[in-house]
């Protein structure tokens, strides 16, 4: 392969996913630290901080998802799988891969599932009484962008060629 290739639709989306959790990262960051200024200086402190800090954490992990899997930077049992063969290092990834796209599939789906029941039945949040649906839409994208990207590593160990 060209090591010069343009990169493909889903590693754009990835980038931009990755752009936007570390906006949400910073934002959690500068919020938290303008609310506890606030409460200090003033004794005032930001009203609905906490739900914005939590619904920014909320997007910050399930668009981080991609990124952690193309860096692979999950979690491992590096120790024990290393000493095993490639061929079956390649057939461990190969059923992780394929369960973990199963339980995220279905994770994805049930998430999509249940936003729109939150959307139907009108569910805020306490203080703002921001629509929590939209939150839950967010990440089970994440949780969608993450399955495509394991099902197109099973798709490049069946051609032959690892991502």
């Amino acid at each position: 392969m060209d090591s010069t290739k343009r990169p493909g639709p889903l590693e754009r989306l990835e980038v931009g996913m990755r752009i936007i959790a570390a906006c949400c990262l910073f934002g959690m960051a500068l919020l938290t630290g303008a609310d506890v200024g606030m409460r200090g200086v003033f004794n005032s402190p930001i009203f609905g901080c906490e739900e914005i800090v939590s619904i920014l954490g909320v997007i910050a992990v399930g668009f981080a998802l991609p990124y952690a899997h193309f860096q692979k930077s999950h979690i491992g049992v590096e120790i024990l799988v290393r000493r095993f063969s490639r061929k079956t290092r390649n057939i461990i990834t190969l059923v992780i891969n394929t369960t973990l796209l199963g339980l995220m599939g279905l994770v994805s789906w049930r998430m999509f599932l249940y936003a729109h029941t939150l959307g139907k039945s009108g569910e805020v949040s306490m203080n703002l009484e921001l629509p929590e649906y939209y939150v839950v839409y967010v990440l089970a994208f994440g949780f969608l962008v993450y399955s495509i990207c394991l099902f197109r590593d099973i798709i490049n160990f069946f051609k032959g060629s690892e991502a």
